[in-house]
């Protein structure tokens, strides 16, 4: 719906210029002169066009300041401009008296001109106050409709995340080595137990939250890929590179492991062994910059159990939480296949 009226501006425009002329003419007619009937036409159509012109222009100004500056800048700005183009709007229907009238009194014309200006603005700072109003509330309006849509989505990454702790392949395989090393190994059985209780209590406990700091979610991150190691032993090599003063960072909860799974998921099948898995974070130009990097090539996911909604699942909570302040990219480079976030700290 919003779409849809922001694309009506010049139906507005035309139709209340329009409007606004139609009024003009008709009032002015009961003190017209018997035979100045289509003088006035031409004279009150030409006052209209000027101001659709000079209202146009006004627009893409206003554009450029709408929700960039306070509310008292943008309501001083209505009435300069109003005042400046008040005073244009006049030296036009000057001219054209000049231009198209049998006699024309440049004295009576300046006398009567500040009368005029204050009219003509008048008229200008109504447009603006229109115009403005339109504008808040479409804003009022894009932020309620983004608001359901962000509960839409928390309550979408809650199933995410659901299913991520419970994915029944990542549970068969971690338990069945779990089983397997019981008696074999029985240290390494009790790493995985403890590794894969911390993932499952963290998905738990923080299923409900839309933001973490980011030391959580690397914890998480690690408790997972630390089963995913003991798994596939030396055919996996995980690295992380964490700055310090990324730690303190608040990162949506649950966005790094559905990109920590699709780099295990395809690099274990395009990856030479042992498949290389980097997880670096640092903060740059005001910005947290989170890189997860896999050895391999770059997979079409659109047929991956999981892995498209994944990572269309962080696309939209990044842009739904952070709006231009996030990004989110996946790339092949060099022989690995990295993901990318940008948040910036500014938001």
């Amino acid at each position: 719906m919003i779409q849809k009226f922001k694309n009506s501006f010049w139906l507005f425009q035309i139709g209340g210029w329009l409007i606004y002329f139609v009024m003009i003419y008709i009032t002015f007619l009961t003190i017209a002169a018997e035979g100045n009937f289509l003088r006035l036409f031409y004279l009150k159509l030409f006052r209209a066009f000027i101001g659709f012109l000079l209202t146009s222009v006004l627009r893409e100004f206003y554009r450029r300041i709408f929700d960039k500056y306070s509310l008292n800048f943008v309501i001083a700005t209505v009435f300069i401009c109003a005042v400046i183009f008040g005073c244009i709007w006049t030296a036009f229907e000057n001219l054209y008296t000049f231009q198209t009238a049998a006699s024309y009194n440049f004295a009576d014309s300046l006398a009567r001109a500040p009368r005029v200006v204050l009219d003509f603005a008048m008229t200008l700072t109504a447009w603006s106050a229109i115009y403005f109003g339109f504008k808040y509330w479409q804003k009022a309006q894009s932020e309620r409709e983004n608001a359901l849509a962000s509960s839409a989505l928390a309550q979408k990454a809650q199933l995410e995340m659901l299913r991520y702790q419970m994915n029944p392949h990542f549970l068969f395989n971690a338990l069945n080595s779990i089983r397997a090393s019981i008696d074999e190994d029985g240290k390494r059985a009790e790493q995985m137990i403890t590794s894969l209780s911390e993932f499952l209590r963290y998905s738990l406990l923080h299923e409900s939250s839309k933001t973490i700091e980011l030391r959580e979610e690397i914890e998480a991150v690690k408790n997972y890929l630390a089963i995913e190691k003991i798994r596939f032993e030396e055919k996996l090599e995980v690295d992380f590179t964490i700055e310090k003063a990324a730690e303190d960072f608040k990162v949506p909860c649950f966005l790094l492991n559905p990109l920590v799974e699709n780099a295990v998921k395809h690099g274990l099948q395009t990856s030479a062994k042992p498949l290389k898995i980097n997880l670096s974070a640092k903060i740059s130009e005001n910005k947290l910059i989170l890189e997860i990097s896999n050895s391999g090539k770059l997979q079409d996911v659109s047929n991956g159990n999981g892995t498209k909604i994944g990572l269309k699942n962080v696309r939209e909570r990044l842009e739904k939480l952070f709006g231009g302040g996030a990004k989110f990219g996946l790339k092949e480079e060099s022989g690995f296949v990295k993901a990318k976030v940008e948040i910036s700290s500014e938001i």
